[in-house]
């Protein structure tokens, strides 16, 4: 979540199986925050977060997930952090 003045102006939610896959559910910025890198920060944390994943998602903002790196591919909006199937986050015995 994204707060200015203590309210919430900003929210992005991933869902993702902590192994290989990952969904953004939505992403959401208040209408006088728009344009101002929000969105685009709160989806490099979640970004960050997801080592190992392959991320998909379904928009019609096509361009601004481009610029985040994300392709167009047969189903959705896709993008691979790191290398797939390799989740750092997960201790390997």
């Amino acid at each position: 979540m994204a707060y200015a003045d203590n309210r919430i102006i900003g929210t992005a939610r991933v869902l993702f199986d902590g192994i290989c896959n990952a969904y953004v559910v939505d992403v959401w910025t208040f209408t006088p925050y728009r344009r101002h890198g929000i969105a685009s920060t709160m989806m490099r944390l979640l970004l960050d977060e997801l080592q190992g994943q392959h991320i998909c998602l379904f928009t019609d903002t096509l361009n601004f997930y481009k610029k985040l790196g994300f392709t167009k591919g047969e189903t959705c909006m896709e993008k691979v952090i790191g290398k797939w199937l390799v989740n750092t986050s997960v201790t390997q015995s």
